[in-house]
């Protein structure tokens, strides 16, 4: 389990995407929201206007009363609607609350879904953690210009809605079906103009998807080792943690446009041979001619190293650090 375990949720979100009313809902939803000046960045909350007290609520997967949910979500009709789809509860004293909380930095939305149970996360989980901020931060940074952009791994999709503000065209893959069911509900919460920017589909990395088309890809690779993630997607990085984040920055890399620039989050391990996975593999990219930084974030990691001695220890590692790798084509 990684430190942000008790942000990961669970919901799902097929039957709501076949309902023309829920999907109303969630439009008319973000809408509100967004005219609110609504932001929740795990707990950090802010609203423009305590009057939209009750709204924030509802964000936040809090109970609200019922009346006042018809009002943020289009009716009675649409409120019905999430309901009869498991999107929504409602109590005997008629009070309602959603399936989900809505995350936002005042730029973008994304749908968080709740967990079923606390104690029982399932492999196919949809999840959002401070590395999602991170990755967020670190694309406002790094993706200043271009028409197309690439979010590998979108997860809830927030950095890809994010990236609808800068870029023309914004593509969301992930491997996993019940994110991109996410992904494509947080594309409901956007504005006309910008969700008609944002793409959904299905996808292993970057197989299938023509290279050197996109001037910005990112990517939150799994990281976490092998024996450490229990099977989960949104996690699991390989037999060390770094093998999957290795084809991230293989597949990503080749997706790039001539200027264009890649960005992930993984970890850098140094073992006590001596060697640095990571490391190994940007040097070879600076041979190649291209730009290429390592830089540190102050997220926390899942290991520990040798010298703590622990039962955790991943045999070998010296030492591990988060980082963010930014690789940029030249020509």
């Amino acid at each position: 389990m990684t430190p942000d375990s008790a942000l990961i949720k669970r919901w799902s979100p097929g039957h709501i995407l076949a309902s023309a009313l829920c999907l109303q809902a969630i439009g008319e939803f973000g809408q509100h929201l967004s005219d609110a000046g609504f932001i929740n960045r795990f707990g950090r909350l802010q609203i423009d206007d305590e009057r939209n007290q009750a709204l924030a609520d509802l964000a936040l997967g809090k109970y609200v009363d019922v009346a006042a949910a018809s009002r943020f979500l289009g009716g009675p009709q649409p409120v019905a609607a999430l309901l009869e789809t498991g999107a929504a509860t409602i109590t005997e004293e008629h009070r309602f609350s959603l399936s989900f909380e809505v995350l936002s930095d005042g730029k973008a939305m994304a749908i968080l879904p709740f967990l079923d149970s606390a104690d029982d996360v399932p492999i196919d989980s949809v999840y959002a953690g401070t590395d999602t901020w991170l990755l967020r931060d670190q694309a406002w940074k790094y993706g200043l210009h271009g028409k197309r952009a690439i979010d590998l791994g979108t997860g809830t999709g927030l950095v890809a809605a994010f990236l609808t503000s800068r870029y023309e065209t914004v593509v969301a893959t992930d491997i996993n079906q019940r994110a991109t069911q996410t992904a494509q509900l947080s594309r409901e919460l956007l504005p006309e103009t910008a969700k008609s920017r944002m793409h959904v589909v299905a996808n292993d990395v970057a197989s299938g998807i023509h290279p050197g088309t996109f001037d910005f890809v990112c990517v939150n690779a799994p990281w976490v080792p092998a024996h450490r993630a229990d099977g989960r997607i949104y996690s699991q990085g390989g037999e060390t943690g770094f093998e999957l984040p290795r084809r991230f920055i293989l597949e990503g890399t080749e997706l790039l446009a001539p200027d264009g620039t890649f960005i992930g989050l993984c970890a850098e391990l140094t073992f006590l041979d001596g060697s640095n996975p990571l490391r190994d593999l940007i040097e070879d990219f600076g041979r190649r001619g291209f730009t290429t930084l390592i830089e540190s974030t102050p997220a926390p990691h899942p290991f520990h190293a040798a010298a703590n001695g622990t039962a955790e220890t991943l045999p070998g590692l010296e030492s591990a650090r988060h980082v963010t790798v930014v690789i940029h084509r030249t020509s």
